[in-house]
């Protein structure tokens, strides 16, 4: 009963974190799964992937429906995402034999926490207009095979997803949040998938997960603008390099 409840409130943390920031259900909930509850890493990527579908579906259509989704970018990066993140999901445990998932994860948080540290801190960027060149569309599905394999074998989606739209596809901030909402949740459905077939799922599990994951989002999302975004933005950064030290060192 213990650790359902603390599985419960880390589940309620990283949605809350995802609601005010769009980063961390993968960089932040899957280290935790390892490290805080000592959850094989190939199951903690799968659940994971589970309800990290659920939680990026419940803000997909509030994206569309703002106009925050750039179409031509969102169907380009998924025609090769989406089977990608198939395969990444379908050979994870081949990978992990070959690379411990705890390795690539952890390298894939300490890269992100550069990168967003130079985003947030160093540059501090103005807002851009939405502008879509064809340079874009050419680069999308290059983009979406990448990330897909590193979506599939270790759920790892939205964070970095954004932090590469905003930073190589130049996509403004909302754009690239509302976009990867979109293409993230189709292609950990389709991971997802891949993780049952593969017995990579408990769903004992996802379910202790969910409900937090899913009220937390939502909360996160809703008082998002009463919490000084650069003070959020520090706070997940220390905590997402902590995280990746600890998976690193574990």
């Amino acid at each position: 009963m213990l650790v359902i409840t603390g599985l419960a409130l880390w589940g309620f943390f990283v949605g809350l974190m995802v609601g005010f920031t769009a980063i961390g259900k993968g960089l932040l909930g899957i280290p935790g799964l390892i490290v805080l509850f000592q959850v094989p890493p190939v199951m903690a990527v799968g659940s994971m992937a589970v309800a990290g579908f659920l939680m990026m579906l419940s803000g997909t259509v509030q994206h569309y429906r703002s106009g925050n989704v750039v179409v031509p970018v969102a169907l380009l990066f998924s025609a090769t995402a989406i089977p990608a993140s198939y395969l990444g999901a379908r050979f994870a445990n081949d990978l992990n034999a070959l690379v411990p998932l705890e390795t690539i994860i952890g390298i894939v948080i300490v890269l992100s926490v550069a990168l967003l540290f130079y985003r947030y801190v160093i540059v501090r960027a103005q807002p851009r207009e939405l502008k879509v060149d064809r340079w874009q569309l050419v680069l999308s599905p290059v983009i979406g095979l990448i990330l897909g394999i590193l979506m599939g074998s270790t759920s790892i989606s939205g964070s970095i997803i954004v932090i590469v739209f905003i930073m190589v596809l130049k996509l403004p901030s909302p754009n690239a949040v509302g976009t990867t909402s979109v293409v993230a949740a189709v292609s950990l459905l389709i991971a997802s998938v891949a993780h049952l077939q593969e017995g990579n799922v408990d769903w004992a599990l996802v379910a202790a997960l969910t409900p937090g994951v899913l009220v937390g989002a939502w909360l996160g999302a809703r008082y998002a603008d009463r919490v000084p975004r650069q003070m959020l933005r520090i706070v997940i950064l220390l905590l997402l390099l902590v995280a990746g030290i600890m998976v690193l060192a574990g």
